[in-house]
């Protein structure tokens, strides 16, 4: 609760470029963290039997068991809660390649590790010793990544990001908002550039997580990586930790704010649900066959064919997750939308079918 109240604070002054200032704010985290955890830490170790009797009783023989396990699973909690606030620091000064992997490496990734290992050594409780083990190497693990990161702080973001960060909600008028998903290489993001243009209304795509930023002191680099940092093999799991999610819940009120502002196209990001309850949303849900895909990938972003194929692979399974993980719904069920395009008609002919289907709505 310190790092995340924090967040504002440390995202502010790292997009002020203060980062002076962030580094106290980050000691202030790091000192306040330990304090708490290590109250918490006295409590749990010394009066076990507290804790353990809210869950019930089941005579001695249980609480002595349950006591001594619950000071072995939580002896180095203070761990636990040092590295977790390390990784809500990251993701506040747009470090989503280091945020990420470190919210999920403890509890993912180490803890399932230790938990099969050790009790085949030390039996059931070594499972409960898994723990501690986790923590340790998480907290290893961590203090390096961080120390080499805040070495580099003064760097600051890249002249992308400080461009982005000056994004602010633009002026609009009531009508229609078009929300656009669309699979990999299909030109869903410059077709809705163009019906942007073409209807003379803002449109939002990067400038959605920005704003998500603005509002929640998340960075809008971490917000936008979401999806392409998401795992192969572990996109469940990973969405469900703390710090995606408070991602998601920022980039969902975004999207809702966007939406409050007037008309509209927003692109990605699972808009067309969050804005399910509204009567003048036009979903679109734009789509390609596969060699039209792979070509234009490689046109685009310079990928060889094979490597085309995979990232199309990759990416459309990130977006299902994502629209899943959010929605309950399948991604790119046609079902769901107004309209489903097959973009290899071209860019320009795609954007004019719904421009003219929002005019008919109109």
């Amino acid at each position: 609760m310190v790092a995340a109240g924090a967040q504002p604070v440390i995202g502010f002054n790292y997009g002020a470029k203060n980062y002076k200032r962030v580094r106290e704010a980050f000691k202030y985290v790091l000192f306040w963290t330990f304090a708490v955890s290590a109250i918490a830490t006295v409590l749990f170790e010394s009066i076990p039997g507290v804790f353990i009797a809210a869950f019930g009783s089941d005579g001695e023989p249980y609480t002595n068991f349950a006591v001594s396990c619950l000071r072995i699973y939580l002896a180095l909690i203070i761990f636990t809660c040092v590295q977790k606030a390390c990784a809500i620091f990251l993701q506040s000064v747009g470090k989503p390649a280091a945020a990420i992997p470190l919210a999920m490496i403890r509890d993912v990734i180490l803890l399932i590790i230790f938990s099969c290992i050790l009790p085949v050594f030390f039996g059931v409780r070594g499972i409960f010793w898994a723990a501690p083990s986790a923590d340790i190497v998480a907290m290893l693990i961590t203090a390096i990544v961080v120390m080499r990161i805040m070495r580099n702080l003064d760097k600051g973001a890249d002249a992308k990001t400080a461009a982005l960060d000056n994004t602010e909600l633009q002026t609009s008028h009531a009508g229609i908002i078009i929300t656009i998903s669309r699979q990999h290489g299909s030109g869903g993001q410059r077709i809705g550039k163009l019906v942007s243009e073409k209807l003379n209304i803002p449109f939002y795509y990067k400038e959605m997580t920005t704003l998500a930023g603005h509002d929640s002191g998340l960075s809008a680099e971490f917000i936008s990586s979401i999806n392409k940092e998401s795992p192969d093999g572990f996109r469940n799991m990973y969405m469900d930790t703390e710090i995606v999610q408070q991602a998601i819940i920022a980039q969902n009120n975004a999207i809702v704010k966007i939406a409050d502002a007037g008309s509209c196209v927003i692109v990605g990001r699972a808009a067309d649900y969050i804005l399910r309850d509204r009567k003048n949303v036009v979903r679109v849900f734009i789509h390609a066959p596969l060699a039209y895909k792979i070509k234009m990938t490689v046109n685009v972003y310079g990928d060889s064919e094979e490597e085309a194929r995979k990232n199309i692979a990759k990416q459309d399974a990130a977006r299902s997750v994502y629209h899943k993980h959010v929605s309950g719904t399948t991604w790119g069920d046609f079902s769901q939308y107004e309209l489903s395009i097959d973009s290899s008609i071209g860019e320009e002919q795609t954007a004019n079918i719904i421009c003219e289907y929002v005019k008919s709505k109109s």
